[in-house]
């Protein structure tokens, strides 16, 4: 089983027993997520601070080096989408990459295929969390209202974009081709 939770603590808090701190924090949500948790051995609950890149990279490659995943455009879990745009960024290098492209070519076509979608993703999920975190009474009230009421229809369509996104660049032409 794999889950993760977030808390809005100081940077580096870790409490003396982590476990014990995720069953205090979600001891009154609906079963069976306590449950779930009183199930968790307490030695195989990590605990990481979570990083983002708070803007872009000017480019995602330099010369015959490319970034890919968290190293071009780390984001949030917020989204569920940092592996999953790791896997995107490497089915486009290899599309682009085929043999005998020219690479620096192909590695710039990487960089204006991949680099707006990225981007666009890595901003949403942090404003995603954003929202998660909210912590003024009024302002979950509304939170909560909003994801209660808004229809299924409009909340999968809000996702058409991350799941039906992604397209293949053209191929750079080979040299000499």
């Amino acid at each position: 089983m794999y889950l993760y939770a977030t808390a809005v603590v100081p940077e580096g808090h870790r409490p003396a027993d982590v476990r014990a701190e995720l069953l205090r924090r979600f001891a009154s949500w609906h079963d069976p997520i306590p449950a779930l948790l009183e199930r968790i051995g307490p030695a195989t609950v990590l605990q990481h601070d979570l990083y983002d890149l708070a803007a872009p990279l000017p480019r995602l490659h330099h010369g015959r080096i490319a970034w890919l995943g968290d190293a071009a455009h780390a984001m949030t879990p917020n989204l569920g989408q940092g592996g999953c745009q790791a896997v995107e960024d490497a089915v486009v290098l290899a599309h682009l990459l085929d043999a005998g492209a020219d690479v620096p070519a192909a590695l710039a076509a990487y960089d204006a295929a991949r680099r707006s979608r990225t981007d666009a993703i890595r901003v949403r999920s942090r404003r995603a969390g954003r929202i998660a975190a909210l912590s003024r009474p009024l302002a979950v009230a509304v939170r909560d209202l909003a994801v209660r009421a808004a229809p299924a229809t409009a909340t999968r369509r809000a996702l058409d974009d991350l799941f039906d996104g992604f397209t293949l660049p053209e191929r750079t032409p080979r040299p000499g081709a």
